[in-house]
């Protein structure tokens, strides 16, 4: 077994770039059954805010190439998309997986939203893993949650959005009754919201790439998409 990972990060490339690269849950099978065409015998996709991973078993020499070809393409053929990523392999890709799922590989040390997002991804890319993709998702899935219960590293640990409300109350001092704008419309908006109406400020408007997408999640707050 040869396991293979190509991506980004909110370490490599900046927050344009990722957005980009980010996939929507309806458009993680088509990529994965282009970059699988390409040569693996099977594949996860993970993308978040902060990364878009792909996960191979037993890749030939051109599978890592279609990633980068396919996510090329999203920044329009102006630069090349493996100027801002990695290729792990083997111990290195097991290990980086790992530390992605304990939230050790997070902007925020030992956030615990990753975990959840690395289930997602391996339930969304279960038809395409393959054998031995799932076991090490599982593993992955297990160590994370070993680690924080044994470490104690989730113990006050903040997801961006909470840390972000945190800076906002020790700059203004008091944040209810204010008003707020939110920039994007995935989870990371939806758990900000949550975080700011505990603090009493109420979303007036929610931005996004995507306008459908922000309307979605403006009704829901009863604001106004942009």
């Amino acid at each position: 077994m040869s396991i293979t990972v190509v991506g980004v990060n909110h370490r490599t490339a900046p927050l344009d770039v990722r957005e980009r690269f980010a996939h929507g849950p309806r458009e993680i099978p088509a990529s994965l059954e282009r970059v699988l065409a390409a040569g693996a015998r099977g594949g996860v996709l993970l993308s978040t805010c902060n990364r878009t991973e792909f996960y191979l078993n037993d890749p030939d020499d051109s599978a890592p190439e279609a990633v980068w070809t396919l996510l090329s393409e999203r920044l329009g053929g102006a630069r090349r998309a493996s100027e801002y990523g990695y290729t792990q392999r083997d111990r290195e890709a097991v290990r980086h997986l790992y530390r992605v799922s304990a939230g050790l590989d997070s902007m925020i040390l030992g956030e615990t939203q990753i975990q959840g997002q690395v289930r997602d991804a391996w339930e969304l890319s279960k038809a395409q893993a393959g054998p031995a993709l799932h076991r090490l998702f599982q593993s992955a899935l297990l160590v994370g949650a070993r680690v924080r219960s044994e470490t104690g590293l989730a113990a006050g640990a903040a997801s961006a959005p909470s840390a972000a409300v945190a800076v906002a109350a020790k700059i203004f001092t008091h944040l209810a009754g204010r008003s707020a704008l939110i920039l994007g419309a995935g989870d990371m908006a939806e758990l900000a919201a949550t975080c700011l109406a505990s603090e009493g400020v109420r979303v007036t408007l929610v931005a996004n790439r995507t306008y459908e997408r922000a309307k979605a999640i403006a009704e829901e707050l009863r604001a106004r998409a942009l």
